[in-house]
């Protein structure tokens, strides 16, 4: 039975429950080069039983002595929630550890509940004749907590003090020359009662919204000068899908009670605007006996089965899984699909509480092959903090349109969108994400995700103030980054409509979909994490924009742990920029002032505050 906690895993962090994480430890032993004995395995398993039976029950033993496993309950819970979680515990112990190169595992979990496995040496043999075994092998899954880094996974840029290397973006291999703007459903999704603060979206909750609800932000988008400024996509995260249903080729289907997807996607496209929709990668397990269409392959003979997801995993390597993408994608092309966001992609997306393949990027290759087939244009979105080292960048900048450089930025468990404190983190992500791309020597050809853009909404809504609401626009802007807007349409201030929409705002966002934004620090030139931080982009010819920022104290992840309060005085060189040698006329494009500099900028910027500026060479025309 699917539990409500796990339907809800699917959309993002918010929803997903507090997990278990699996340590390995005791001996350790090289899969594949020994074997595993029945009799220990059968042991394990009656006293996974025992255990279940008896929440009361600490240690289970079999005779020999050659397996020992113990379990803390949490017998102050309700009877049948004292120890639910052995069956998974004991499995995943045995998945991960007992059988994949180590000798013991324990696993623990929030709500109390502890497991702990024990084989000895008699338990494994390299003896041929004896038959009575199961084989070892590598893990086939992982579970990984999802605020720790995944080892050799988000690697540091070198600090590059050197000349200025100008950095260009080139086109997609979906054939886009900008990242996509919009709206997307998911940062009211994510509010803790959303029901309360956004009118339109009362009497729903999590996955639980409507199309009549998509229709009202998104209309907002097909007025008032949105549309105009490039934000058309109306883009749906989890919650759209019908999640005890597929069609008669196992593909996954909308959900046909609360939303109409060709109906949604033609009243979109006769406004000018486009569809997205969300989905992670397997298929539905309850698609197992359905034949993938133009094949006679049933799902469930390619596939690796579930492992504690929703969805069950493929096995890329089997003939019928290319086709089922195909289909897919096929499908949703038929309704008038114009994006697809891929979340869940491994190495990267490390998920508390279920196990994920440990690399499925397969995955996005499969559906960016299926968008090319379906011969419509669509957006493949890849997330979420990706795995960004030198085996995994090259992959995601061949096969996205964008990728997701941190995780969620929503401010779980409040009515508020964001918090400074992770605005300082996305940042930073993108910041190692920019110089780790500067330093490739390879064309960039994928946009950065830095996750919904929170700027439309007053304080109230957004959860930072007007300056942070400015700060947070200009790095999106200047990060090249998808602006999809993630607030209440219907709830937008005047601030929050300039940042969007106004010339200036429209003039950078193209600037910066060629020439994104690289770390260039006052006094050094490197691209290190500092509270007084200082980018450019370009030049291109006569023209270059260049952002400085005073970050605040940071709050925990702001990568530069220095705590400098109030405002400060932050003084950039031209040559610090790498373009000494002119003079550049420099002009804030929000405030519209002006200043000539032949040698240095200074601006005073209050916690929280930057400035976006346009460089022009001065007495250029």
């Amino acid at each position: 039975m699917i539990s409500v906690a796990v339907l809800l895993s699917l959309a993002a962090a918010a929803f997903r429950p507090v997990v278990a994480q699996t340590q390995c430890g005791g001996n350790s032993y090289t899969p594949g080069t020994v074997k595993f004995t029945t009799e220990c395995y059968d042991a394990i398993q009656s006293c996974a039983a025992q255990f279940e039976a008896n929440a009361s029950l600490v240690n289970c033993q079999d005779p020999a002595g050659n397996v020992m496993m113990q379990q803390e309950a949490a017998l102050t819970a309700a009877v049948g929630s004292q120890n639910n979680d052995a069956v998974i515990a004991f499995q995943d112990i045995v998945d991960l550890c007992i059988t994949a190169g180590q000798t013991s595992g324990t696993w623990g979990f929030s709500d109390n509940q502890w497991y702990y496995v024990y084989a000895g040496s008699a338990c494994y043999t390299s003896n041929s004749s004896v038959t009575s075994v199961i084989p070892t092998r590598p893990a086939p899954f992982c579970i990984q907590n999802r605020d720790s880094s995944l080892p050799g996974c988000y690697p540091q840029p070198d600090p590059n003090t050197g000349p200025l290397k100008v950095l260009k973006i080139a086109k997609t291999s979906n054939g886009f020359t900008s990242a996509s703007r919009g709206w997307n459903t998911y940062g009211i999704q994510a509010l803790q009662n959303g029901s309360a603060v956004v009118p339109s979206f009362k009497g729903q909750s999590g996955l639980d919204y409507t199309q009549q609800f998509v229709e009202t932000q998104c209309s907002v988008l097909a007025q008032d000068g949105f549309k105009e400024a490039g934000y058309v996509y109306c883009s749906l995260d989890s919650g759209w899908q019908a999640f005890d249903a597929v069609d008669n080729y196992g593909r996954i289907i909308y959900n046909n009670t609360r939303f109409n997807m060709p109906e949604l996607a033609s009243w979109l496209h006769a406004r000018g605007l486009k569809l997205g929709v969300y989905v992670i990668p397997g298929v539905p397990c309850l698609a197992q006996n359905k034949t993938i269409l133009g094949t006679d392959i049933t799902v469930g003979s390619v596939w690796n089965g579930n492992n504690d997801e929703i969805f069950c995993d493929w096995d890329f390597s089997k003939n019928g899984v290319q086709q089922w993408h195909d289909s897919v994608v096929a499908l949703w092309a038929s309704w008038g699909v114009d994006m697809i966001k891929l979340d869940y992609l491994t190495p990267g997306s490390p998920q508390n509480g279920a196990n994920l393949v440990c690399d499925n990027s397969a995955a996005a290759e499969m559906y960016q092959k299926a968008i090319q087939k379906s011969r419509r244009q669509m957006r493949l979105h890849l997330s979420w903090k990706l795995c960004r080292n030198e085996t995994y960048l090259p992959i995601w900048n061949g096969i996205g349109d964008s990728m997701r450089t941190d995780q969620d930025i929503d401010n779980y468990g409040t009515n508020t969108l964001v918090a400074w404190s992770t605005a300082q983190r996305a940042i930073d992500n993108y910041r190692q994400y920019i110089g780790l791309q500067a330093q490739r020597n390879a064309p960039i050809t994928t946009y950065p995700d830095l996750d919904n853009l929170f700027t439309v909404n007053p304080e109230s809504l957004t959860g930072v103030s007007d300056t942070m609401r400015t700060t947070l626009m200009n790095h999106w802007l200047g990060a090249a980054a998808n602006l999809i807007i993630g607030g209440d349409m219907t709830q937008i201030d005047a601030l929050g409509h300039k940042l969007i929409t106004s010339s200036q705002s429209v003039a950078a966002a193209n600037f910066f979909a060629q020439y994104p934004i690289q770390p260039r620090n006052p006094g050094t030139g490197n691209n290190l994490a500092q509270q007084l931080q200082a980018w450019i982009a370009g030049p291109s010819n006569k023209e270059a924009y260049v952002l400085v920022a005073n970050y605040g104290p940071d709050q925990g992840s702001g990568g530069f742990g220095t705590n400098l309060n109030g405002t400060q005085k932050v003084t950039v060189s031209l040559n610090d920029l790498g373009i000494a040698g002119k003079r550049w006329v420099f002009t804030d494009i929000w405030q519209g002032n002006r200043t000539t500099v032949s040698n240095s900028y200074t601006a005073y910027l209050d916690e929280g505050a930057s400035q976006l500026l346009q460089l022009t060479v001065a007495g250029a025309h």
